[in-house]
């Protein structure tokens, strides 16, 4: 695998790169005419990167207050409010009028969101014709992660709930959308979790005083696991651009 680059500012196993890989399957490097849904927005890191870099009108969408929260005050900080709004809201039942964006991205997030089907309905509605959806997730590759140590590691940031890639298939497809471009990015996946515990072991003091031995533990588990399993081919990523029909 070739070098990943850069961090965008939230937690995730995205790199700027495939931030970027995003932007350009949707066209939204296409810059000013472009309006972008940033599905389970987070922290916000990742729609800045993308209307700082690329001029584009994007709005965030979270169901986590606290994160909207951080989010705005950090669009206000970069000078970026006129491009970047965020608000809060579910995926599985989006504030918005149908066909009101050109694109949808979703980073990593799919995964914890229980009642895909709707989510994928959901983007859909709100897509253009000719809009497409772009987003990266984690899969099931191999067998069922059943291990209760697993279960209880991978589970720290909220449950997972990894579909395979034939059930992502399935679902944009019977939700009106065609799928354009199907990438295996596992063995970034796994080199970003192990990143990640290298980091906690470069700074674990500092964590520590922050977060706790307890939650430190954790965290390290969590990312140290998931690169595991990545490793041994249960679990991986894939990046999918889907258009509407």
């Amino acid at each position: 695998m070739g070098p990943v680059r850069g961090y965008v500012g939230q937690l995730s196993w995205a790199t700027r790169d495939q931030v970027d890989q995003l932007a350009t399957a949707t066209a939204t490097a296409a810059g000013p005419a472009r309006r972008l849904l940033d599905l389970c927005c987070g922290t916000g890191g990742i729609a800045l990167h993308l209307a700082q870099a690329y001029g584009c009108s994007v709005v965030g969408v979270d169901y986590a207050d606290a994160a909207v929260e951080f989010a705005r005050a950090e669009a206000a900080r970069r000078g970026l409010t006129d491009l970047v709004t965020f608000i809060d809201g579910d995926a599985r039942c989006l504030p918005f009028v149908d066909e009101e964006f050109d694109d949808v991205v979703c980073v990593d997030s799919m995964v914890i969101r229980p009642n895909r089907r709707k989510v994928v309905s959901e983007c859909a509605r709100v897509l253009r014709p000719g809009g497409v959806l772009a987003f990266s997730d984690e899969v099931m590759i191999g067998r069922t992660l059943r291990d209760p140590a697993i279960l209880a590691a991978v589970n720290v940031y909220g449950r997972l709930r990894p579909e395979t890639v034939p059930t992502y298939r399935r679902l944009l497809e019977t939700s009106g959308l065609q799928v354009r471009e199907l990438s295996d990015t596992s063995g970034s996946f796994a080199e970003i979790n192990e990143r990640w515990v290298a980091s906690y072991d470069r700074y674990r003091s500092e964590l520590v005083g922050i977060m706790g031995e307890e939650l430190f533990a954790a965290g390290r588990a969590f990312f140290e696991t998931l690169g595991q399993q990545a490793r041994l081919g249960a679990l991986g990523q894939v990046r999918i651009v889907a258009e509407r029909v």
